[in-house]
This record gives C-alpha cells, structure tokens and sequence, in this order.
C-alpha cells in the first residue's frame, strides 16, 4: 500500500504539458490578436513566431514584454456541493527580442529570450487532491539566436537554435501524520536543459496577402539530480530520505500556418493555425538516487493527444500614431479524460483578446494587450488516484511590451 501511495504523489508536475501552460505571448501585438498574426507582423518577435519574416525588417531594434498570467481554477468533488480554489497566483512569463544587422539588407541576424511553457498553481493541503497536488510552479526559458535570409523581396527563410532551461518547484502531502496531526510533504525540485531549433518561410506580396509557416521542434529537457525533501515524523525518516532524481521533460513540437490580407486600407485580418505534437509525452519516470522499500523509481502513464488551435484577430490602424487589435481563438486540449489532474486541469477552451499599439515617437512605440482564456468544465476520474470531480479554469492574461528602433 506504501509503495502505491508513494507512487501516486512522486508522480510528475504535468502541468508543463498542458495547453494551460503553452505560453503564447512573445508578441503582445499577437496577444491582441487572440495569437494571430504571424503572416501580418514583421518585427522583432519573428525570431519566435516567424523566422523568415526577419529579414524583411527595414531596421533594427530591442523589444521587451511581460504578461501577468493568473490562473484561476476550481474543483468539486464528486457528490459534494463544496467547492475548492487555487490560491491566487501570478506568473509572469516574458520575452526580450534583439535584432541586427545593416538596414535594408538581404540578411538580418537576431536573438530572443523567451517562456514558451510556464505556470504556477497552488491548491493547499486541505482538499481533496492534496496527495496529488499542493502547489506547482515551473517556467521554460528558451534562447533562440536566429539567422533570416531575404531570398526575394517577397520570399525570406530563417532558422535558431534552442537552448532551454527549464526550472520546477512541486509539493504534495503524503498520507502520513505528523505529531500536530498534519499530513507529511515531499518536495521536488530542479533545473533541467534541453536544445532544439525554430524554423520559418514567410511570403508576401505587397499590398495583397502574406503567408507564414513555422516548425518548432521537440525540446526534451533531461532534468539532473533534482531535489527530493521530505517532511515526516523522525520514526519514518530512513524510509523517507532526502535524496535526489533524475526525469526527462519532452517540450512538445509546433507547426503553425499563418495568412494576413488586407480587408480596407486601414484594416487587415489576420489567422493562423497550429498543430501541437503532444504524442510525444506518454509516460514520465523518476529514478531517485536513494531508494528504500518505501521509495522507489516510477513510472506513471500520461498518453497525450496532439491538439490544435485556431485563431482569428483584427488590426485597425485609426491613424499614424494609434493601432487597435481584436481576436478570437479556440484551443483543443491534448489531455485524454484519465489522465486530467490537478496539474493539468484542461480541457477545450475559448479565447478572446484586445489591444493596442501607440507610437510614441519615431523611435519607441509601446504595445499592451489582455487575452482572456475560458476552459470548459470537465468531470473525470483519474485513472491512478482515483480522484473524481468537476475542473472549472479561467485565465486572464493583461501584458505590455516596449520597443526601440535605430
């Protein structure tokens, strides 16, 4: 029975996995746009969304963006009327893009810092899933350096390499009492690596449409000598030890498809496609330096889907200074019924998005976007806890970013 118990809660921070903690918004102008537009933009945030649009920059310059991430979710418990929250948290994914090169070349040369998966969620320790989840925190950070060449005036391709570095911070109590009669608590935490590559075309002709296609490959993120922490009575101690683990995170693949045209001169519309490898997360496993009776390695099954997602947004420019944007998305989640957990609470969900940019000067112009996210509710049972109930998640989005150009 310890070794099931123990099993369960040592199982993995699955929350890096769900469409919940794809992060898309290296673009506030995108954000806008529900996640749209990587046909229509042309900046410095092609280094991520598409590569071979960077070439086509008249100049050069630095970008700078934050969102405010809050993620809401709420949990009732099958045949019961109480309902449980997450905590309020914030996190606070951001992107920093540079880029460089002579004006008006045939080449333009750029890198990006940027979270493409992150959360953060706290449920406590009293509720119901308290042995599978108390709070999960976890962020991705991907340098991209990027080469964009312009083939044509219309036609340019581009391509970086990816390093990640992945950070991750989980606990969950153990079905043990304490002497103040609390539950005992393991924590797992560690920093993990992984390498991987950005690919793009993007084609356009003037004053008609353009085209963008992007890959994004795979990113499996070896995570070394983790953490383990332990909190339990002193009798229980050398079947518990701290020690540490080592796991395998694999960073799914994209491949998005963008087209923009014109609907007036003032207005264009903008939509992009994106289908997300997911398959690639089946299972997770933890070899723990340390074993006892009690602890041993696991192996838990997660058989992901892949998803896809659609988005549609609008871009006005009022006047010369002032640009307003609009979208409207839908995301279906790659998370099978029994496997939804309190880390991955996901489900199918709509998106809708505003913004703005104001040029403040010839220089500098400053763009702020706010994306809201509504998954639907889902009812399950989890195939390895058992844990059954109703996941209601919301998630409101607010960011703003800063450019400079020369």
């Amino acid at each position: 029975m310890k070794k099931l118990l123990l099993s369960l809660l040592l199982a993995s921070p699955t929350l890096l996995f769900a469409q919940g903690s794809k992060i898309n918004t290296q673009s506030q102008k995108a954000v806008s746009m529900a996640g749209a537009g990587s046909a229509l933009f042309i900046d410095e945030a092609s280094i991520f969304y598409s590569p071979g649009a960077l070439a086509k920059m008249r100049c050069n310059g630095i970008s700078i963006g934050a969102s405010t991430m809050m993620y809401r979710s709420t949990f009732r418990e099958y045949n019961s009327t109480e309902i449980h929250h997450t905590k309020f948290k914030i996190t606070p994914p951001f992107s920093v893009f540079a880029t460089f090169g002579p004006k008006n070349s045939w080449w333009k040369a750029g890198i990006g810092v940027y979270t493409p998966f992150g959360g953060s969620v706290h449920w406590g320790t009293d509720w119901p899933g308290k042995y599978e989840l108390n709070h999960l925190q976890m962020r991705a950070i991907y340098i991209q350096p990027t080469l964009s060449l312009k083939i044509t005036d219309n036609f340019g391709i581009g391509g970086g390499f990816v390093y990640n570095v992945s950070q991750i911070d989980l606990s969950r109590s153990i079905p043990i009492s304490m002497a103040d009669g609390s539950s005992g608590q393991v924590n797992l935490s560690g920093t993990g690596t992984g390498i991987g590559y950005n690919l793009g075309v993007h084609y356009d002709l003037e004053n008609s449409f353009s085209l963008s296609l992007s890959y994004r490959s795979n990113v499996v993120t070896k995570l070394k000598d983790g953490d383990a922490e332990f909190s339990v009575p002193p009798s229980l101690a050398a079947s518990f030890p701290n020690t540490t683990f080592n796991t395998e995170l694999p960073l799914p693949a994209s491949f998005n498809f963008g087209i923009s045209f014109p609907a007036s001169s003032k207005v264009d519309i903008a939509a992009d496609a994106t289908f997300v490898g997911y398959d690639i997360y089946q299972s997770l496993d933890f070899d723990y330096a340390d074993n006892t009776p009690v602890l041993t390695d696991t192996h838990q099954d997660k058989k992901y889907d892949n998803a896809f997602s659609g988005k549609v947004g609008v871009n006005y420019r009022t006047c010369d200074n002032l640009t307003l944007r609009a979208g409207v998305g839908y995301v279906f989640s790659p998370v099978r019924g029994p496997y939804v957990s309190p880390e991955t609470p996901d489900n199918n969900r709509a998106m809708a998005s505003a913004g703005f940019t104001y040029l403040l000067s010839d220089k500098w112009d400053l763009t702020a976007a706010y994306l809201l996210q509504q998954v639907q509710a889902r009812t399950v049972t989890n195939k390895a806890s058992g844990l059954s109930g109703t996941y209601k998640t919301t998630i409101h989005a607010p960011g703003i970013s800063l450019t400079y150009k020369w």
